[in-house]
């Protein structure tokens, strides 16, 4: 293709040269066609060369050496080897072959000014630099990655350079069972134990979870231990009950419900399932926001096994509003950093302008709408984990 994309100008530069070519000739030969050779001339040529023959005499040293100078340079390429060399870069072709034949066109000639030379030399100069420059930028684009892969190697080494210190930060700062199973496991700094070890220390660094950042950690690494089939049997169980401990700790953290509200809100679920034939009764009770605070007002419930959760308390966990546009059949969630538009009976949103799938249709009981929860979790940047019958939302690193 780079080949290519010069043929066309070598093709008008070509003629020109041939026009070229043709003109000088004209000149020669009209000059050859006047000129005398008178014997005046043949007289002072021959006084001339017998004032050189009795001049200053040579030596025979000084000659030779000069010879011995010219013998050591290389020949000059013809213009028929100059021809071939820029045929094979140009390769094969309809254009190549044509530019061939004005070039042997302009052979024929005798190329008396050199022009044809000096054009051979320069394209196949100019290939060659083109050819140079891809060279040093694919040189350069390998150097630059090999730069970000050095980057990131030297980064886990960093990391992960002494595993005895990551062994005994994660026992100090996020759990001693945590620690003891990694080495059961065969932890040595390497491998995919040793990304679970820095991805739980980048999450406890994070604070994305606040008070409850430790405690999360903790889970999340019980957590991909155990969906890792990392552990034996007995690491098995070791893990669970340490995800129910630390869920424990974050489960007496949370504000909860009172006695009454939970009572009041599961019987309000209780009469939406009785109503909906795809509907289950849920108790509100069982939501637990890692780092946040979750006030339920409306009830919320299982539709076809995906939990609904009102419009309106999604709002207020978002720290938004609900909108109803005039069509009465559009809702929209405003909230910092999010857009979402809604359509009862629909199960397509627009977040942020963009479509979205909801896994439910929007639904609408008693003049409240409801959306899938695990679109709320989107639309925030948290996910859910169900642990001992609880939902446990958690913000995602």
């Amino acid at each position: 293709m780079r080949c290519q994309n010069h043929r066309s100008w070598l093709l008008g530069l070509l003629a020109a040269l041939t026009a070229l070519a043709l003109l000088s000739g004209a000149t020669l030969a009209a000059g050859d066609g006047s000129g005398t050779f008178a014997p005046e001339d043949q007289e002072s040529q021959q006084e001339t060369g017998g004032e050189t023959a009795g001049g200053e005499e040579t030596s025979g040293e000084e000659t030779g050496e000069e010879e011995e100078e010219e013998e050591e340079e290389e020949p000059e390429p013809t213009l028929e080897e100059l021809r071939d060399q820029l045929l094979a870069i140009l390769g094969g072709g309809e254009e190549t072959a044509a530019i061939q034949a004005d070039i042997d066109r302009l052979i024929s000639l005798g190329d008396p000014g050199g022009t044809l030379r000096t054009y051979l030399e320069s394209s196949i100069r100019l290939h060659q630099i083109q050819y140079e420059m891809e060279q040093l930028q694919s040189t350069l684009e390998g150097l630059e990655a090999a730069d970000e892969a050095i980057g990131s190697i030297g980064q886990a080494m960093t990391v992960l350079e002494n595993p005895d210190e990551v062994l005994s930060r994660i026992r100090e700062e996020i759990s001693d069972q945590a620690a003891r199973l990694l080495e059961a496991a065969e932890y040595d700094g390497t491998g995919e134990l040793a990304d679970l070890a820095v991805k739980v220390l980048d999450y406890l660094d994070s604070g994305a979870a606040g008070g409850d950042s430790a405690d999360m950690a903790a889970i999340l690494l019980f957590h991909q231990l155990r969906q890792g089939e990392l552990l034996s049997e007995t690491g098995m169980v070791t893990a669970q009950d340490a995800i129910t401990s630390h869920f424990g700790r974050i489960l007496s953290r949370a504000a909860g419900l009172a006695a009454g509200e939970r009572e009041a809100l599961e019987a309000a679920s209780r009469a939406i399932a009785a109503r909906a034939n795809n509907a289950q009764a849920m108790d509100p009770g069982t939501l637990v926001a890692a780092g946040r605070e979750m006030s339920l007002r409306l009830p919320v419930f299982t539709y076809s096994g995906t939990i609904m959760l009102s419009l309106e308390d999604a709002a207020a966990f978002l720290g938004g509003e609900v909108v109803e546009m005039e069509d009465n059949d559009t809702v929209v969630l405003q909230a910092p950093g999010v857009v979402l538009e809604m359509t009862r009976g629909s199960s397509d949103a627009y977040r942020n302008d963009r479509l979205l799938k909801l896994d439910q249709p929007v639904l609408y009981f008693d003049g409240v709408c409801y959306l899938p929860l695990d679109t709320m979790l989107q639309c925030c940047g948290m996910e859910r984990m169900t642990v001992a019958g609880y939902q446990l939302l958690y913000p995602a690193l």
